[in-house]
């Protein structure tokens, strides 16, 4: 095969990469697939298509993921590998739904190209142990707010609308029917439409009440934050941030994952310090805990909700990060690549939790929690009027961070509630139901922001 035939499905790839955070040109996405899409109209063997979305997907997951090849809990020929391993695994799905496109007949590719998309990438790909869901489409999209309000009718329609607008341009740049532009500019201006009515709607919702809200960011690195040389000192530093939250006079803390390396739910003295604290305060923080279940030490990478009444509850992370957290497949021989701790593989938890915080009901998702559509749906359905979302991104370089927060937008978007995310490094803030944000942190600062925050009827 001539080299020049690989130039397009790379184009492919390097336009997609780009529409991601957080380069955010989500632009790019409305035409990334058209490279692509031509090369394969040009080829009749089903192998040579394949080659093409492999090549495509394989360049856009470089992009999208280079934060794994910068893990600095492991090695750099671990971390090296895992990328690579896992952007080669994320091929297979692309080169199905390539596949899937040669058999479908033209009059109806329209609307079963983009159903083939959901079907094979989407939905095949968000299943079992390696399920990438913050991986979709629709994250390209996460900087056009009116664009994103279509998450609250489906998680997957922005990605079909995505899909959608690469072929009808496909049809009008290179087979120049016109038909295709006018449905293009009308299907996008339907949607700013409709947007543009659901951002005013949400915003002009009746609020309940209003709690006053302070997250902490302490910005301790994780070769930090596992020294025992350096726990006196970071103690002090949680101890400055609560004291800034107190003075703001918070009725909720937010701190993020594994903000407090002690086993804060086994340990009553360490929790009786924080907690002597708290007079009309509650305080969420990210704690590892281990419980005994079925004969077993199990260990969970929980948050902690400490109230002042002196009572306290916990949850437990459900989706967990393959090979850091825990390891799939070969777990009694192959440890997790994560070893600034010492805890050893975590196990998952299974309960939806929500938790009963100044007079509403709040559900708490621990990093890749809130990449997972399902699991904040059912929290919703299970009666959360709010969502936090703690997380620590600081193991793995800046692309992360902006990935992470715009997953919190879209999914304040998808329930219709405010989301609180505090994360270690960064990026924190406060969104509403609507998508807009009121605040955002800086990566890698040391920083408190307390703001009263509605609670929506």
């Amino acid at each position: 095969m001539k080299i020049n035939k690989l130039i397009l499905p790379l184009l492919s790839g390097l336009l997609v990469g780009l529409a991601y955070p957080p380069f955010s040109l989500g632009f790019l996405a409305w035409v990334a697939f058209i490279p692509l899409f031509h090369s394969v109209s040009k080829e009749e063997k089903i192998s040579q298509k394949a080659l093409f979305a492999f090549i495509a997907c394989f360049s856009s997951n470089l992009i999208i993921l280079n934060w794994m090849g910068l893990n600095s809990g492991t090695s750099a020929l671990i971390a090296i590998i895992s990328y690579l391993a896992l952007s080669l695994y994320l091929t297979l799905f692309w080169m199905a739904f390539i596949v899937s496109t040669h058999f479908i007949p033209k009059k109806i590719e329209l609307f079963l190209i983009p159903f083939s998309w959901i079907f094979f990438v989407e939905f095949l790909r968000n299943i079992g142990p390696l399920a990438g869901p913050w991986m979709n489409l629709s994250l390209t999209q996460s900087e056009y707010i009116r664009i994103i309000q279509l998450a609250s009718i489906e998680t997957h329609i922005i990605s079909f609308v995505v899909i959608l607008f690469n072929i009808m341009l496909y049809r009008y740049f290179v087979e120049k029917q016109t038909i295709f532009l006018k449905y293009f500019i009308f299907i996008l201006c339907s949607i700013l439409f409709f947007g543009n009515y659901h951002i005013n709607y949400q915003n002009n919702r009746l609020v309940e009440s209003s709690v006053n809200i302070s997250i902490g960011q302490p910005s301790i690195f994780p070769d930090e934050k596992w020294d025992p040389n350096l726990r006196l000192r970071n103690l002090t530093v949680m101890d400055s941030l609560l004291t800034k939250s107190l003075e703001d006079e918070a009725d909720i803390i937010v701190w993020p994952e594994v903000a407090i390396t002690s086993f804060l739910a086994n340990n009553a003295y360490d929790r009786i310090r924080y907690q002597d604290k708290l007079s009309d305060t509650y305080l969420i923080a990210g704690i590892p805990e281990r419980k005994y279940i079925d004969g077993i030490n199990q260990n969970f990478n929980s948050s902690i909700v400490l109230k002042p009444d002196g009572s306290f509850d916990t949850y437990q992370k459900i989706f967990l990060v393959p090979f850091a957290e825990y390891v799939p497949f070969f777990k009694n021989w192959v440890t997790k690549i994560n070893q600034f701790d010492d805890i050893g593989s975590f196990y998952p938890g299974y309960e939806y939790k929500t938790f009963d915080i100044k007079n509403f009901k709040a559900s708490i998702l621990i990093c890749y929690d809130s990449s997972s559509p399902q699991i904040v749906k059912t929290m919703v359905d299970n009666g959360a009027e709010m969502l936090f979302i703690i997380t620590n991104d600081s193991y793995v370089g800046q692309f992360m961070p902006y990935q992470h927060f715009q997953l919190a937008r879209l999914r304040a978007v998808e329930q219709r509630v405010v989301v609180i995310q505090s994360a270690n490094t960064g990026i924190s803030g406060i969104i509403l139901p609507s998508g807009e944000i009121i605040y955002r942190s800086n990566l890698n600062e040391r920083t408190v922001f307390t703001s009263e925050v509605p609670v929506y009827e």
